[in-house]
This record gives C-alpha cells, structure tokens and sequence, in this order.
C-alpha cells in the first residue's frame, strides 16, 4: 500500500487543532441560505422518499461498476488480491499517547488511515467482483474498526474533558476522523448489508451500533462541539466537512424516521454557520489545498441534499455558493500548483469530483473543464478509478463518464481579485499558463491555518515557481500550540516580507493590512499594522504593479519609522539556483527563463542564505533546501522609498 502518500494527502486536512491559535472567516452574516431552502422546500417533508433514494442509488451505482471497462475493473481487483493477506496493523494505547507524551501524530495516523485505504480497496474489488471472494477479510477490517476505543485522532481527542490523554469511553467526541470513519461504514454496510448479513448478522448490527452511540447520539445531543457553530468561536473546513460525513451517515444507515429527519436538519442548520462565515468573494482563507475539505465539502452536502429530495432543494442560483466553487480555479498556477497561502501545499491536486459537482450545479462550463484537467492530472491512467475512501470512489465510479467526456482545460483566467480575502492573482496572458504569474495577499494574521505573512506574494515563470511561498511542514503538537510560530516557515522572515527594525509580524487579527486597494494591474496596501509596536513603524506601503506586456513586476514601497534600531531587511523566497555576486542585480535561474531582480545598490546590501529541508511534506515539493534572499538597507532613514523589479527573461 502507498500509505506515506495517502497519510500525507490526509494530513493536509487534519485542520485546526484544540489549543491553536487560529480562527477562520470572519465575515460572520447571517444568511441561514441552506436552512432557507430546506424549510421553503418542506423541511422533513422534502426527505420522505428515503427508501425509494437509497434503491435507486445503489442500482445506479452497481450498474455503473458493471459497466466499468475491463481494464478498470483488472486494475481494482489486482489491488483487493493484493490486500486479501494483508496484516491489519495494531493501534495499541502507546501508539495512541505518542502525541501527548512526544508531539508526534504521525505514527498513529499512519496506522489508522492505513486500515480505512485497504478496506475500501477491498470493498472496492468486491463489488466489482460479487462472489464473495473479499467478504472475509473485509469483515476482519470493519471489526478492526469497530473495536476501536475511539475513532478520534490523538490530536483531537484534547476536546473531551480529560483532555489530551486515552480516549473516554463515557465522554464520545466527534472530531474529522470519526466523521470520515462514520461515513466509510456506512457506505460498507450500504455497497454490502446483504453480504455482509449471509457472513454474520452480527456485523451489521454492529455497525448500526456504534454508529449510534459514537456518531449520532453525540451529534444529536450536543451542541457545545466548537466546529458546529453554536460555542462562540468561528468555523472552518471542520464544520462542513464533519457534517457532511454525519449527512451521509443519516441518509445512508438511520433507518428510524424520526431520528433520521433530526440529523438532517442539524447538520443544516449547522452548516449554515459554515457559509455565513464566509466572504462574498467566495474566497477561502484556507487555501486551495484546504479548499477540497471546505468549499469542496460543501458542494458535496448540497449535493446529497438535492439528491435524497428528489431534487426538491436546490442551491442553484446561489452565486456566493456559485464563487466558493469558483475560487478554486482563480487560484491555479498550472499543473499541480496553486497558490498556497497560509498551511496550503504548493502542489496540490483539489478532488476532481468536488470541481465537477460545482459546475453540473451551476452550469459552468469553466469548473467542468477544469474538473476533467484535474483528473486527468490525478490519473493519467484513465483505466484507473481510484478508491482514497469509499465516498471518494463512489464518486469516482458515478461521475467517470462525465469526466472522461468532457474537454480537459484550465480556465487560466488573467485577473482575479478577491476583494474580501484581498488575494489577489494575474498572469502575463489569459488561457495559458506561459509567461508570468503573480499573486499576492493583505488580509491579516489571524486566518484559519495562519502564517504571518501580510503582505506576502509568489511568481511563477511558464508556471514554474520562482519567487515561492513555502508552505507548512508535517504537522505535529507544535503546529496548532501556542508555540506554532517558533516553527520557522510561519514567520513573516520566512515569507516575502520585510523584517523592520529588527521584528517580525505577529500573530492575531489586529496585525493586519490596512489601505488595501487594487486597480488595473495594481495592488497597494500599508502592512504597518502587521507588525507590533516594538517594529516602531508608522507605514510602511507596499505596492505591487503588474506589466504583463513586459512579464515583470515592481515591487515599490515608502515607509515611516518612528524610531530606528537597526536596518530593515526584505526577505524573498526562492527554489531556484541564486546569483547575488552583481551588486544591483540578483539572478534566479530557471529552466525556460530566469528571474531577473534589480534594485538600488546605494540602498541596499543583498545576502543569500540556504535554508535545509528535511520534513517529509516540504522535501517533496521543494527539494532538499530553499534559499532566502535579503536586501539589508544601508541607511539609517526614518523615511524613505526604495523599488524591487522582478522581470522575466527567456533563455
């Protein structure tokens, strides 16, 4: 099993944890659009029909894995073969305490997600098959699972009242990974209940079970969870992610009607907080790696929502909705990489399903040709139906034809500008992705999975990074602790920002960008505000402008100190080979074209230093170090101005 990738793709979800110093959008209205809906298309009423929904999905998905072409079909059963001897991994209770006694999440999750991919590839290659063939060792994984003391991470589990510890068996919690577990045995028990119950009735009542006393009865009970919207503190992809896993629990296993109509309307009234919390722009201060999990998350719950009422709840001429989903080809560089702001990866590849749902619903012929591009890239191999969890290859098999058959582009639309995120991205020309690429932020230092990065910006040459923002290592307990910004690639010095009088930005809302303005190809904002008082900056105004005719970028600024302690630097970030040696001028060398920076050398003194990369999830993208360059003023000047240009030269 290629279980490092996959504990590494999960990872990257595994969100905020209890104890981290982050927050998420801020914009806070009450738009209650999902609710709205819900109660104008008659409420429970609107979900009446479950049973006839369930035989009618289960139908179609059995026919569309009957009409898989064979090599689809070899490719999944070769994978089930391959897992029938496989060794179900120990979770024992020291593997579990390692996050409390060490900060390591790894290994326990690693264990654990390993047992959730093989019993899908298992499940997988049973329906495929239908003899029975995978059944036993099926059965061994879901008892597996079932006997679980929790199916909360180690990093989450701190929300019960014993804290940060074994799990308590009278105090349930529901965290990400209870709710991805739910959703997995439920679509087992779905794909399989009658194979199941001729192996032993017992299985599936099991199931049913602990769904209800880990899932249901705590989901139903409580409402002081922080991730659902009712304990005073703001949502992120927590919220919509969870109850979209609860949805498909309901919809999927309660069988009771009752019960079954209170988990629905919960989870919507919850999911509401999740939009009301987002901007009008549609953009998610999560990120695009994050976005899967967020934006994506939520286009699968409405989905599931206008499918089990027979299409009665619709969502689609809701254009914030609409946004959310556009966001994340506004976002794209080329490839594999996005624009990665805060905790988001350079590379990464958004679920194609998600951006197919999004343009199905709203008719966008961008998000469908961008759905298709994306699972091209994620499976070049067309025969390959992948199966990271068992809603995921649902999804996969339903929506194969569709992908297979629509036209594979990337929008590569030349400007975005999100005025509430203030991200803003543009390149040097529209539907291609040659050329430069330019992207920069304001916003403020207390957005969901933060970096201190005010101010911050990347360029990417024919799609290739040049100036970069890094991105966050492997999460530990440091990461969402109080001592998450000692860890190097949080820091503004880190990112393409300057270091004044010695400080660093801080973390929280207040340290933020004030002034921001964006115009033709220009974006300026003042980051003073960024930084606390101890930097003794009055403004410090950053502007950005664009040429795309001669594929370059100024980056210009004026500032104000109050005080003067020592010289500022401004720090840029690079993956490319440096040459600092021409005062005045700085080369980046890359593979189609080079980075040209200038500036003024009577200011400024330029250094480059290599910082090493050994954390498994940078190392990959970046290789084995980054390189810092700064630009040390030489002057001791209470006001100034200085420019940086940036211009892309082809080899």
């Amino acid at each position: 099993m290629h279980v490092k990738k996959l504990v590494c793709t999960v990872l990257l979800f595994s969100g905020i944890s209890i104890g981290g110093n982050v927050s998420a959008q801020d914009a806070g209205k009450t738009r209650n659009y999902l609710y709205e809906e819900y109660k104008q298309k008659g409420s429970d009423a609107a979900f009446k029909n479950i049973v006839q929904w369930r035989e009618q999905r289960y139908k179609s998905i059995m026919a569309q894995i009957a009409a898989l072409p064979a090599a689809s079909k070899a490719i999944l059963l070769k994978e089930a073969d391959k897992n029938l001897s496989f060794s179900w991994p120990s979770l024992p209770a020291t593997l579990y305490l390692q996050y409390r006694d060490n900060g390591n999440r790894v290994n326990f999750e690693n264990a654990q997600f390993e047992r959730r991919k093989v019993l899908a590839a298992l499940v997988a290659g049973e329906l495929v098959e239908g003899k029975g063939k995978y059944i036993p060792q099926i059965v061994n994984g879901l008892w597996l699972i079932l006997e679980e003391s929790t199916w909360v991470l180690p990093a989450h589990i701190g929300a019960q009242k014993a804290g940060s510890d074994l799990p308590d068996p009278e105090e349930p919690v529901v965290d990400l990974f209870a709710g991805e577990t739910a959703a997995t045995l439920s679509w087992a028990q779905f794909l399989l209940h009658d194979q199941l119950d001729k192996f032993s009735p017992v299985v599936n009542k099991r199931i049913t079970y602990e769904l209800q006393h880990r899932i249901v009865e705590p989901y139903l009970k409580r409402t002081d969870f922080w991730w659902m919207g009712w304990a005073g503190r703001s949502v992120n992809n927590w919220n919509i992610w969870i109850n979209t896993n609860v949805l498909q629990t309901a919809l999927l296993g309660i069988n009771e009607t009752d019960t079954r109509n209170k988990v629905i309307e919960k989870t919507i009234r919850s999911a509401d907080n999740f939009v009301n919390g987002y901007p009008d722009d549609g953009g998610c201060d999560e990120g695009p790696t994050y976005w899967g999990h967020a934006g994506g998350k939520l286009i699968e719950f409405i989905d599931l929502l206008n499918s089990a009422s027979a299409h009665q709840l619709s969502w689609s001429n809701n254009e914030l909705i609409h946004r959310i989903g556009a966001y994340i080809y506004k976002m794209h560089v080329d490839s594999s990489r996005f624009v990665n702001f805060a905790d988001a990866s350079a590379s990464t590849i958004p679920p194609p399903h998600t951006v197919y749902l999004y343009g199905a619903a709203f008719h966008d012929p961008l998000l469908v040709s961008f759905a298709a591009y994306l699972s091209r890239l994620e499976s070049p191999d067309t025969n390959r139906v992948k199966t990271p969890s068992l809603a995921f290859f649902v999804y996969n098999v339903e929506l194969r034809n569709a992908l297979l058959s629509a036209k594979a582009a990337a929008p590569y639309t030349a400007e975005n500008w999100l005025p509430d995120l203030q991200v803003l991205s543009l390149r040097s020309e529209a539907g291609v992705s040659k050329g430069l690429f330019f992207a920069a932020q304001g916003g403020h230092n207390a957005e969901s999975h933060n970096h201190n990065d005010v101010g911050n910006f990347v360029l990417y040459m024919d799609g290739k990074p040049a100036i970069i923002d890094v991105g966050v290592g492997t999460y530990t307990k440091q990461t969402f602790s109080a001592d998450r910004y000692k860890l190097w690639f949080m820091q503004s010095q880190w990112h393409n920002c300057p270091t004044i009088n010695g400080v660093q930005q801080r973390d929280g809302r207040q340290f933020q960008a004030t002034a921001v303005q964006y115009s033709r190809n220009k974006l300026s904002m003042d980051i003073a505000a960024a930084y606390p008082e101890a930097a003794m900056v009055q403004a410090w105004k950053r502007t950005f402008t664009f040429n795309p005719a001669k594929t370059s970028l100024q980056l210009s600024e004026a500032y104000q100190l109050k005080d003067w302690k020592e010289p500022f630097l401004l720090h840029f970030m690079t993956s490319l080979d440096t040459d600092t040696h021409t005062p005045g001028r700085i080369l980046l060398k890359g593979g189609t074209a080079d980075l040209l920076m200038t500036y003024d050398p009577a200011l400024f003194e330029a250094t480059a230093e290599q910082q090493e990369i050994k954390d498994s999830r940078l190392s990959p993208v970046w290789g084995d170090h980054v390189t810092r360059i700064s630009l040390k003023a030489r002057k001791q000047a209470l006001t100034g101005k200085h420019s940086v240009e940036f211009v892309m030269r082809r080899k």
